[in-house]
């Protein structure tokens, strides 16, 4: 195993919060407003959708280097961030379905309901501050 890279980490760390006042500004505006805006609305959906996958690739990263493993799957990194106590295992369980999520964002885009990306989009800064917040106390602790 290799030390945590924890220059990599802040660095995808500052991206995301970056990221959350994006989502932020414009899921202020009305759901309609966002959807008829096509811009708009696909700037939200990779906002989201890269904002996940930095999600995935420090928790990849901290359960690599700190507890040698290599999950499978972006739903086993979200588990396994809960079973070693990088995340509360609560909200570990509330959020395997961001897995399933990011998948629609890539490989279903033309088929993705508008609306539930406007509602996810909603409700992401929240969960993304969390994870931030959880990987952020995790580096302080090493």
């Amino acid at each position: 195993m290799f030390p945590i890279d924890s220059f990599s980490i802040t660095d995808k760390l500052f991206r995301l919060n970056e990221n959350i006042k994006l989502i932020e500004d414009v899921t202020r505006k009305p759901q309609k407003e966002i959807i008829e805006d096509r811009l708009r609305y696909r700037g939200v959906e990779h906002l989201l959708q890269i904002s996940i996958e930095i999600i995935f690739d420090i928790g990849s990263h901290v359960l690599a280097e700190e507890f040698g493993e290599n999950p499978k799957t972006y739903q086993d990194i979200i588990s396994a961030l809960g079973q070693r106590g990088v995340i509360g295992k609560k909200f570990a369980e509330e959020q395997m379905e961001m897995a399933k999520f990011r998948n629609k964002l890539v490989h279903d885009y033309d088929t993705i309901d508008d609306v539930k990306v406007i509602e996810y989009a909603r409700a992401a800064p929240d969960i993304f501050r969390t994870f931030g917040k959880a990987f952020s106390d995790f580096l302080k602790k090493k």
